[in-house]
């Protein structure tokens, strides 16, 4: 799998959102982005059938329901 350079890092703030990035910065967001990305495939594994993301439909019905309960 290919890496994120800090050198793309940099390349992507300033040409998408004109923002001139600090290199060690810029290393910081690859490394993280490297760790996520790794870190995402096994996901799957995990075992997390049926839940719903945190701002799910369901979830913010039932958060609703349960706020209006307490008025």
């Amino acid at each position: 799998m290919a890496r994120l350079t800090p050198g793309t890092v940099k390349t992507l703030a300033q040409e998408l959102y004109d923002y001139r990035l600090a290199d060690d910065a810029a290393a910081s967001v690859a490394h993280m982005i490297g760790a996520m990305a790794a870190h995402s495939r096994r996901l799957q594994n995990l075992g997390l059938a049926g839940l719903q993301p945190p701002f799910g439909y369901p979830t913010l019905v039932a958060e609703a329901n349960r706020c209006r309960r307490r008025e």
